[in-house]
């Protein structure tokens, strides 16, 4: 349903402009009235508009019309560039206008078919407090039928209450077709299936897997590394019977069927106490178990992870609890308004720990360990986290995903990005290459970001220490080079490979950084974790959390790493009235990035990288 899209880049003034057009200033302004650095990318397969934007400036000045009306009036009259005419925008339903902590309005716009629904397109037009339009994206349908007949294919059955199933229309290259969108959150997949024939049409995995590690930070850390008491009274009703509150239900799913039964529950081990000691099994494992590193159970010994249940449970709450506040309060504002996951809302977190642990050999199989995950469907439904035993080996020692904070941060974080990058249907739009890579890497930068600004991991002046990883793996990261070496470092742990080169990656690495070779999303995401991390050392953690936030819910569909780029860029003017626009440029551009670097959008492993920045910049 997704059609690859035209080499795009920027229009800049003594540049060459790559797929795009310039842009009205105004509503009502000639279109030959445009600004030095205007962006149109224009989806090849509806033919209509996939993102309107300024990098140097608004769409649109000062309003003190209501948004939807301001935002209908510019589609209107930027019809011939939006790709719909004045009664098919008239059609448009606002389904949602989301107003985040800055005070932007974003709307989300959806297109129907004899009143179902038309899902993965339709349009979301972004307007700062003061009326001003920041930039407009997605990809409606131009031409709908009046409608598309009935379903001759009964509603596809689902695992779980929970589940989901409504019918919706999809634009496929036949034309729209009803269908059956299906949201099992059980089985982790959110699938669409032809109304008439019962044909899968798409099948998108809803699970984020990875394998990354690190009490307040992890069992034995030199900071955070010691048991201490805190409250869950702003995480739990009073009396609770259960970790089961407005935030997370967590249990011990050590069979792996995705129910609580009773005996996977954590029950309190005085009325309201659920203070459990740690019991650590690095003398009798050995080696990469340590003081500072301490391990968890014995891969050795049937069953010793029963030692550590309750305790394990309690920690997993206590995190996602830590995190749901850490993300909800600004300036990042993953609020309730943002799609956040809370009780109230239908939508607290299932936290599965030590998932899989209980087989007849008392031992998890090999689908349920060295791993975890987070699959989020749309806003409304439940995420699942699962949290997996970590198998001792020369270099992995024998601990719990669950006891570590990066790991748990890392996967909640993919709720987040889930949540704010989404078309204007909801859905998440991270699908292709380059998008699924900023996923992983979003996920790294939020939870070591995090922990380096509490002072429970380190950011020194030597290249090389902020490490993914560094738990599980004994000091060393999972990724291939830190999360903090700059371009042309020279430190050994900056040194990254012969095919993409040492010192920091760029964008030109893309591809080139997975040691068995070709792309993978985790790989190449070291590139964008490695940028941002760049941005925080020039404006502050502050400030690049609210912007890379911000910039989130300005994405266009499937967002290339060029798209994220710009979209910070206009954060910046909502939030800090661009005063950050050089910082940012050079930041990028340094990676790579810069003014005349280009990509056939999320789907291209290939990018042409360049290291320009503006002239002004």
């Amino acid at each position: 349903m997704n059609s690859p899209r035209i080499r795009r880049g920027v229009a800049a003034a003594g540049g060459v402009l790559l797929a795009c057009v310039l842009l009205p200033v105004s509503a009502q302004a000639d279109p030959a009235d445009t600004g030095s650095l205007g962006v149109v990318d224009i989806d090849p397969g509806t033919g209509t508009v996939r993102r309107l934007a300024r990098l140097d400036g608004f769409l649109t000045g000062p309003s003190k019309a209501a948004p939807e009306s301001i935002a209908r009036t510019y589609l209107v009259a930027n019809r011939s560039v939006v790709g719909l005419t004045k009664s098919e925008i008239a059609a448009l339903r606002l389904r949602k206008d989301y107003v985040d902590i800055e005070g932007t309005h974003h709307l989300s716009f959806v297109q129907s078919v004899g009143g179902v629904e038309l899902t993965g397109n339709g349009l979301k037009v972004h307007i700062a407090r003061d009326g001003r339009i920041i930039a407009i994206d997605g990809t409606p349908v131009a031409g709908l039928p009046a409608s598309v007949g009935t379903a001759k294919v009964a509603a596809p059955p689902t695992s779980s209450e929970g589940d989901r199933v409504r019918q919706v229309v999809v634009n496929t290259a036949a034309g729209p077709k009803l269908a059956w969108e299906v949201t099992d959150t059980d089985e982790g997949y959110q699938s669409v299936v032809d109304a008439t024939d019962g044909t899968v049409l798409s099948r998108r995995s809803l699970v984020a897997e990875h394998h990354a590690t690190t009490w307040e930070n992890y069992p034995g850390a030199p900071a955070g590394g010691t048991q201490q008491t805190v409250s869950l009274n702003k995480w739990l009703p009073s009396n609770a019977a259960k970790l089961d509150g407005n935030v997370a239900h967590v249990y011990t799913d050590v069979n792996a069927d995705n129910t609580a039964q009773a005996s996977e529950e954590v029950l309190p081990n005085a009325r309201t106490s659920f203070n459990f000691p740690f019991t650590d099994f690095s003398a009798t494992v050995g080696a990469p178990c340590s003081t500072q590193r301490q391990c968890s159970w014995d891969p050795a010994v049937p069953y010793s992870w029963q030692a550590n249940r309750e305790q394990n449970a309690t920690q997993l709450f206590t995190y996602i609890g830590t995190w749901h506040d850490h993300l909800a309060a600004g300036p990042i504002g993953f609020t309730r308004a943002a799609g956040n996951f809370e009780a109230v809302d239908g939508d607290p977190v299932v936290g599965e720990a030590m998932d899989g642990a209980d087989t007849a050999a008392g031992l998890p199989d090999s689908d349920h360990f060295n791993n975890a995950n987070m699959a989020t469907p749309p806003d409304g439904m439940s995420p699942r986290m699962q949290m997996y035993l970590f198998n001792r080996s020369a270099s992995v020692l024998a601990g719990n995903s669950g006891d570590a904070a990066d790991i748990v941060y890392h996967e909640y974080t993919h709720g987040l990005s889930d949540r704010l990058v989404v078309d204007a249907s909801g859905n998440s739009t991270i699908i292709s290459a380059q998008a699924k890579a900023m996923y992983e890497a979003w996920s790294d930068w939020y939870g070591l970001d995090y922990l380096v600004d509490s002072g429970l991991e380190q950011d020194d002046p030597v290249d090389g220490d902020v490490r993914e990883g560094d738990y599980i793996l004994g000091g060393r990261s999972v990724r291939s080079e830190a999360m903090d070496c700059p371009v042309a470092s020279t430190e050994p742990v900056c040194a990254g490979n012969p095919t993409a080169g040492a010192g920091g990656y760029t964008y030109g690495d893309y591809g080139k950084i997975y040691s068995r070779g070709g792309a993978e999303i985790h790989a190449d995401g070291e590139i964008w974790a490695q940028t941002l991390w760049d941005l925080r050392a020039t404006i502050g953690s502050w400030k690049s959390r609210s912007l890379i936030t911000r910039a989130m819910e300005l994405a266009p569909t499937d967002p290339s790493y060029l798209d994220m780029r710009d979209s910070i860029l206009l954060a910046d003017r909502v939030v800090d009235h661009g005063h950050n626009q050089t910082a940012i440029w050079r930041t990028f551009a340094a990676r790579g990035m810069g003014l005349h670097a280009t990509t056939e959008g999320a789907t291209d492993i290939t990018p042409t990288e360049d290291f320009t920045v503006p002239r002004r910049s």
